[in-house]
């Protein structure tokens, strides 16, 4: 019997504008984690940091298996496929935050050593599971953000950037231990290379055999390998990466529909009107008209991805 391939979860959040953190805390993350899911990993659109409180586990990020327990954390860059596996039984507390760190390096981050893409190349490098004794900084600052979220005390906006910019360098001071990547999950190794293809070229007219060739496959089993792995199609994927990322335009630019079709990687009007409509419901102008669009979710969008977990309550 052929070796069953593994499938792969795509789970993706919205942060509310103007903010680089989306906490997920508090009641309703004590749960027996990855119940009904097997051993499926999934990846998010962005970085996810979690802390776990109570509670053992596996934590399998792409080929790598570590054990879990009290006063850990993790750090999993957007992309990065992974899941977590409470002991069967019992009930673990994790608290999540999700971070554009795309985002927050480009705007609010200098250096005089690396440039912005330099800098968010090396902190989306690996996910990784720490410990609270071996990396008390790292740790500190991850209980800071999670305290300024929970209580948002007078001035917490700023006080998250600093922290984050804390946070973002003690990542940076890691890449040492980052430097032998194993590769050994080719299948992971393929989506992956596809995934950050994607992201890298959205604006421009992908070819699903450039995709493939990419990844050093032939078109028809890189079309067989991802829609296996991810439950869509190519063509799926990077329209909902397109619309995702047109729906960012909207908030914070005035771009005529033609424009904005075309930045998202559109030939057409008509081509972009037809996708949004279909991922979202709605044309781009109802969008944009729309007195919610400012706070509008992408969970809503018809594609077939997950949206993301929030706690049982």
């Amino acid at each position: 019997m052929a070796k069953q391939k593994k499938k792969l979860e795509f789970r993706y959040y919205t942060l509310p504008e103007g903010d680089y953190v989306l906490p997920m805390l508090g009641k309703g993350w004590e749960q027996e984690y990855g119940l009904g899911y097997g051993e499926m990993q999934h990846f998010h659109n962005y970085m996810e940091i979690g802390c776990c409180y109570y509670g053992n586990g596996r934590l399998l990020i792409e080929d790598r298996t570590y054990r879990y327990g009290p006063h850990m954390f993790t750090i999993i860059p957007a992309n990065i496929p992974h899941t977590t596996i409470s002991e069967p039984g019992h009930i673990d507390k994790w608290e999540f935050l999700f971070i554009d760190m795309d985002e927050f390096v480009r705007n609010e981050m200098e250096s005089s050593r690396l440039s912005p893409d330099e800098i968010i190349r090396i902190i989306n490098k690996r996910g990784t599971l720490k410990t609270k004794a071996n990396h008390p900084i790292m740790a500190s600052l991850i209980q800071n953000i999670i305290r300024e979220c929970r209580e948002q005390p007078l001035y917490y906006k700023d006080a998250i950037k600093g922290y984050l910019h804390a946070l973002t360098i003690e990542i940076l001071r890691l890449d040492d231990e980052r430097l032998q990547v194993r590769k050994s999950d080719r299948f992971s190794e393929y989506i992956k290379t596809a995934i950050r293809y994607v992201h890298e070229h959205y604006s421009e007219d992908i070819r699903i055999s450039e995709m493939a060739s990419t990844c050093g496959l032939s078109e028809s089993h890189f079309r067989k390998i991802f829609e296996e792995a991810m439950n869509m199609k190519p063509n799926d994927y990077i329209n909902s990466v397109r619309i995702q990322e047109a729906c960012k335009l909207i908030r914070k630019e005035e771009l005529s529909m033609e424009e904005l079709g075309i930045r998202v990687g559109y030939q057409t009007p008509s081509t972009f009107n037809r996708n949004f409509r279909k991922l979202t419901g709605k044309t781009p102008y109802q969008w944009k008209s729309d007195a919610r669009s400012r706070n509008e979710l992408l969970t809503d969008f018809r594609i077939s991805a997950e949206k993301g977990w929030v706690g049982k309550v």
